[in-house]
Order: structure tokens, then C-alpha cells, then sequence
């Protein structure tokens, strides 16, 4: 019976380590990896992935700078042997440094497969300002973009936010100073109104004399003046002069305060950008140093 049994495990033991293609291999037998910006991996299964990705843990520090290459040494293992732990080293400006570094690949015939694809693996690295970094562009917890840093629906979202914000501030601004205006109206209003009953009661053609030519009464309780107001009242409050200033202050304000802050925002950057003719507002750095974050695997 034990002869049985040894025998059938030397026929199933091939089966379980054999290579499932001639592109799988194991993780912990790869001492180290080379990545590079702006190359994807291989891909068999899913769709392939940067060789190199920022991932945070601010978008707009990764968008200012991005290694070229990125070197990852195997430094053994956890509790699985496959459970690859890794060192990765790159060239940064004195003004980054790395965080974690993960390396992502591709499980051979699914996410679980201890076989990986070979060529699919990628890192997903975090990158930090040193103080160096800060003082030059601030702490960067912020993900706050630039106009120029934002895609046309950015662009068009916060145009609408804008509109949204400054006309209800606008409405709450009208609203506010409604019995206001409502009264300089009435009062303008009222000056029209006395104006125009007189002229045709005192100097028209036609007799009257006295009291005045056929209103039936003293001007304030005529019948000409009641029929004028009535049709006042008719026609409602409608925006003039005042209400139109209103908005515009309202809108002015709104306004101003955006372009300040785009003013600060630009001047707050102007040492941190090349300001010669032609600039691409790219960041300019002098020199790089060695930097190296530390990871484990994932499969995906």
C-alpha cells in the first residue's frame, strides 16, 4: 500500500510544479526588476498596466515629477514564499522621496495563480515632498488643479459651479435687499406720477379753471391718478436700475475673488516654474538622488 501511494505521488508531483506555458514563472525565482515611464506591461488575461504608477497619496505631487526608471530587488519572503517582498530604487529630485512600493502582476490563470505572466509586472509607488519639496510647493496634501492642469470637463464642471455660486449669491443679495428697492421704487414711482397728472391738468387745452381742467377733483384724489396707479399695480414690480446694480456688485465680487485666487495661485508658483518664453509651466529640477521605497506583491 505505501508503495502505492509513493508511486502515485511521483506521478502527480510533475503535474502539480510543472510550468502551466513557456511565458509563466514563479516570483521567487526573479531577483530583481527594471521598470521604466511610459511602457506597459505584458498582458494575457486583463488588460496591461503602466510599468511605472503614482498613486498618491497626492495627484498633484505625482504630476510633478516622474521617474524615468525604477530598479526592484527581491528581498525574500513572507509567510508565503511567493509572497515576494521588494526594495525599489529611484532617481528623484532633492524635493521627493519615495513611500511604498508594490509590485502588481499577473496571475498566470487567475489572480490567485502562484504563476505570474512574465513581463506583466508593474509598481504602484506613493511619493512624498521632502521638506525641501514643501517649502517649494507647498505641503501638497491639496489635489486642488490648476486651469491648465484640468481636462475640458473639469474645465466645463467648474465653470457651472462658478455660474451656480455666484447667482445664488445674487438671489440671496436680491432677496435680502427686496423691501429696499421696493421702496426706492415706490418713491421714484411716485415723483413720475406727479409730474405727469400736473402737466396735463394745469396747462392742456380747455377750460376747468380753479381745480383743474375735468379731473373731477383735486389732483391726489383724481380719477386720472387712480386709473395710473391701478395700472402701476397691474403691470407689477419689474427690475431696474437699483436691481441691476445689485447683480452687478454681486457678480464683481464673485468674480474678483476668483481672479485673486488665480493670481495667488500663480504667484505662489512663479519660482517653482520656468517663466521664459515659450514655458510649459513644467517644473525645473538641477539635479536627482538616490531614493528607494519598500513593497510586496500583488496579483491581479
Amino acid at each position: 500500500m505505501r508503495l502505492l501511494l509513493l508511486a502515485l505521488a511521483c506521478l502527480v508531483a510533475p503535474l502539480v510544479y510543472a510550468t502551466p506555458g513557456k511565458d509563466a514563472i514563479r516570483l521567487s525565482n526573479v531577483q530583481s526588476l527594471t521598470l521604466h515611464a511610459h511602457r506597459l506591461t505584458s498582458a494575457r488575461r486583463v488588460s496591461p498596466i503602466p510599468q511605472l504608477s503614482c498613486v498618491g497619496p497626492s495627484q498633484k505631487v505625482c504630476k510633478l515629477y516622474q521617474p524615468e526608471v525604477m530598479r526592484c530587488t527581491n528581498q525574500g519572503h513572507d509567510y508565503d514564499v511567493e509572497d515576494v517582498q521588494w526594495t525599489c530604487t529611484a532617481d528623484l529630485p532633492p524635493e521627493f522621496k519615495l513611500g511604498s512600493t508594490d509590485v502588481i502582476c499577473e496571475g498566470y490563470r487567475n489572480a490567485d495563480d502562484k504563476w505570474v505572466l512574465k513581463g506583466s509586472c508593474g509598481v504602484e509607488y506613493r511619493m512624498f515632498l521632502t521638506e525641501l519639496g514643501e517649502r517649494r510647493f507647498g505641503n501638497g496634501h491639496g489635489d486642488e488643479l490648476n486651469w491648465e492642469q484640468m481636462s475640458g470637463s473639469q474645465k466645463i464642471l467648474t465653470a457651472l459651479g462658478n455660474l451656480f455660486v455666484i447667482g445664488f449669491l445674487i438671489a440671496v443679495f436680491v432677496l435680502l435687499c427686496l423691501p429696499f428697492i421696493a421702496l426706492l421704487a415706490e418713491c421714484f414711482g411716485l415723483r413720475r406720477n406727479r409730474r405727469a397728472p400736473g402737466a396735463g391738468r394745469g396747462w392742456g387745452g380747455g377750460g376747468g379753471g380753479g381745480g383743474g381742467g375735468g379731473d373731477g377733483g383735486p389732483w391726489p384724489y383724481s380719477s386720472t391718478y387712480d386709473s395710473y396707479k391701478y395700472a402701476e399695480r397691474q403691470r407689477g414690480w419689474r427690475p431696474g436700475f437699483w436691481s441691476g446694480a445689485a447683480g452687478g456688485a454681486a457678480a464683481g465680487y464673485g468674480l474678483g475673488r476668483s481672479s485673486n485666487r488665480d493670481r495667488r495661485t500663480t504667484s505662489s508658483r512663479s519660482d517653482s516654474f520656468d517663466s521664459g518664453e515659450g514655458s510649459s509651466r513644467t517644473p525645473q529640477f538641477s539635479s536627482t538622488t538616490s531614493s528607494t521605497g519598500f513593497g510586496s506583491t500583488r496579483r491581479r
